[in-house]
């Protein structure tokens, strides 16, 4: 299950761009204020003729960052009820990366699955690029092993000598496995840290 929440007053119109190509497995979350309350006659059509469960949430008390923070909270409850699924956030504002910073950082022993995209065309472009490069790799599994030739060994998470050195530091020194994601998130920066802590995180033995 895919769970599309849409920051209407950021995207717009433009960010539902995509949603005619949703399944009836999708469901879409608008949540929209009277700082954008309307929407273009292209996307209106696509949207009655999705096939994706549709839903709607008007800010009824607005100010600065309200259907941030109250998106945020309805996506907190959305992963209680259905923690199998996948939530993407649509909206350009890179400050819900610091919610899928809470999320991934070792609070829950299944962390749940959460990105953001400027679109839903955006998202869907990526799935499918993810998806090329899996049956890409398939593909060629198949062709070696029908040929009778030795499989190549599974790729390796790639780090250079002095970062290795500095992560094991980190997960030697950390308490808690919080305590390394913060540690290797001021260390590498959001991007990198994130990267290496989900790579890292296995090894935490405390």
């Amino acid at each position: 299950m895919r769970v599309f929440l849409i920051d209407f007053e950021n995207v717009h119109s433009e960010g539902m761009h995509g949603v005619d190509h949703l399944t009836d497995a999708d469901e879409v979350v608008i949540f929209y204020s009277n700082n954008a309350d309307s929407i273009s006659f292209d996307i209106l059509h696509k949207l009655m003729f999705c096939k994706s469960k549709l839903s709607y949430y008007r800010i009824k008390r607005g100010g600065k960052n309200a259907l941030d923070f109250q998106l945020s909270c309805y996506l907190g409850y959305r992963i209680k009820q259905d923690p199998g699924a996948e939530f993407y956030i649509i909206s350009k504002d890179s400050g819900y990366d610091f919610i899928m910073d809470f999320w991934e950082c070792g609070y829950l022993l299944n962390e749940p699955n959460i990105r953001r995209f400027n679109t839903i065309k955006t998202l869907l472009q990526w799935k499918e690029q993810q998806k090329k490069q899996k049956d890409k790799a398939v593909t060629a599994v198949k062709e070696l092993a029908a040929a009778g030739d030795e499989l190549p060994p599974a790729p390796e998470f790639s780090i250079n000598p002095q970062d290795a050195e500095t992560a094991q530091s980190l997960l030697t020194a950390a308490k808690t496995s919080h305590e390394l994601y913060i540690s290797m998130v001021k260390k590498f920066g959001q991007k990198k840290g994130r990267e290496i802590y989900r790579n890292y995180k296995g090894e935490f033995k405390k």
